[in-house]
């Protein structure tokens, strides 16, 4: 059973009342503090929660217009978030430099 959580237009009183589904469309409610019968509802935002792939295609939108290494290493750090596999030590390496915004050739020399 949920609560509700109103705001008194009289007092500015904010509080919470418990009401069955049955009873938020038939309760008279009133402010605890003043019993003013202006109240309203107080409506919390929605919070939504992405998908994987859902995810996955924003932040590969996001980047497709991008030519920085910092986007390609969020990209890449991404899809192996995603993957649920860790990297190896030497590519996780790479994989954090990119973030820091370093070259992919500069990183390349290294590994050559």
């Amino acid at each position: 059973m949920p609560f509700y959580e109103y705001i008194c237009g009289n007092c500015d009183h904010a509080f919470s009342l418990f009401l069955t589904y049955a009873e938020y469309d038939t309760a008279a409610v009133t402010c605890p503090d003043c019993g003013s019968d202006d109240v309203r509802r107080k409506i919390r935002p929605v919070r939504v929660t992405k998908g994987e792939k859902t995810r996955l295609r924003d932040v590969t939108e996001e980047a497709a217009g991008s030519n920085s290494s910092q986007m390609l290493g969020k990209v890449m750090r991404t899809i192996q978030e995603n993957s649920g596999r860790e990297l190896p030590p030497d590519t996780n390496e790479a994989l954090t430099r990119l973030e820091r915004g370093e070259s992919p050739a500069e990183i390349d020399k290294d590994y050559k």
